[in-house]
């Protein structure tokens, strides 16, 4: 599935959950999830096994922090920003000090040398 169908389905779903609210409390809606992104956005994610990973998951969903966005974080992960055209060789270079590379779902990559 392409971003712009992606995108166009998660306004569709935003718009559909907004109209369900009753009309008086549709602007309490909207800044409850402009709290939840800016909270998400000031806070740093917690640790992986900390008890509040869930509610931290929950709350950067609310705030549509998800996909792209620049404080949609892991918790427990961390992102080295590096060109694109130097990814391989970064990748390398944290394997080679011993950290390992993890891959989309979190998983310990194999690097091809």
């Amino acid at each position: 599935m392409n971003i712009p169908t992606k995108l166009g389905g998660l306004t569709a779903v935003i718009l559909f959950l907004l109209n369900s609210v009753p009309a008086q409390y549709t602007l309490y809606a909207a800044l409850f999830v402009l709290v939840c992104s800016a909270i998400s956005a000031l806070v740093p994610p917690p640790h992986a096994g900390s008890r509040w990973v869930m509610a931290y998951q929950i709350m950067t969903t609310i705030g549509l922090n998800i996909g792209w966005a620049e404080n949609h974080f892991k918790p427990g992960q961390s992102g080295v920003r590096v060109p694109l055209a130097e990814k391989p060789a970064a990748k390398q270079a944290v394997a080679a000090a011993g950290i390992p590379v993890l891959n989309r779902k979190g998983r310990a990559e194999i690097l091809k040398k």
